[in-house]
């Protein structure tokens, strides 16, 4: 199992923090978002981890010189995509391969690996199931399979919320991968969100909701930041 981790982000809205450290290097009670994905991922046994970096990648480049799995992709025109062109970059290394998606910029608990590496999770989206966020992707479950996922979901029609943590099947990979390639290469379309080609595969690869099993917060802002340190707060007590 490989995992890519999409951490071009700049952050703007955390800013002054992200003046000097790109938004996956953001620090909820002192460990970088970016730091405490890594580790939940070596944790459960996924060593083969690849990031995408844009913004100060000098920082993240520092950082893995402790993690020896752990290779990176730069995106040179960061500024003018987003993270469906920084996952098409990705496409040699991750194409017809199993593998976990995730953004960069959601902290939470590595029980959440944990579950969605259980055998029966072939193609899912870890869903936080009965809750509904104006800012985070939905999805629509009928008859037990995902049919589609986006921001503008209405809640009358959404299954629950996207932590944004993503698991394909090789065959699922080849298609999310020639779908961002039609985007990215034919229509010329750099600003797309990853789940917009994600959405596109969903009439012809089946994928299931993993239910959450722990914490989750996405940090766009200092208010969310103020929370995910409160939620995760108790973290840091249970390890003194």
């Amino acid at each position: 199992m490989k995992a890519l981790i999409l951490a071009a982000g700049i952050g703007s809205r955390l800013a002054p923090i992200t003046d000097s450290v790109p938004k996956s290097m953001v620090p909820v009670n002192g460990k970088p978002i970016l730091v405490k994905q890594i580790e939940n991922l070596l944790s459960n046994g996924v060593e083969d981890i690849t990031i995408i970096t844009g913004y100060k990648s000098n920082v993240i480049e520092e950082l893995i010189t402790k993690y020896p799995t752990v290779k990176i992709i730069k995106s040179e025109d960061y500024l003018n995509t987003n993270n469906m062109y920084s996952a098409y970059l990705a496409k040699g290394k991750m194409y017809n391969q199993e593998m976990l998606l995730m953004n960069a910029d959601v902290y939470y608990d590595e029980s959440i690996i944990a579950e969605l590496l259980k055998e029966q999770y072939v193609n899912a989206i870890v869903t936080d199931i009965g809750t509904y966020n104006e800012e985070s992707m939905k999805v629509v479950e009928k008859n037990g399979r995902l049919i589609a996922i986006s921001k503008k979901i209405e809640e009358k029609d959404a299954l629950g919320c996207s932590i944004d943590v993503y698991k394909f099947s090789a065959a699922a990979s080849i298609a999310f991968f020639d779908k961002c390639s039609e985007y990215i290469e034919e229509k010329k379309e750099l600003k797309l969100w990853s789940e917009v080609a994600l959405n596109d595969i969903l009439n012809d690869i089946e994928f299931v909701a993993c239910p959450l099993k722990g914490r989750w917060v996405e940090i766009d802002n200092h208010d969310d930041l103020a929370m995910a340190e409160n939620i995760f707060s108790q973290e840091q007590i249970l390890k003194r």
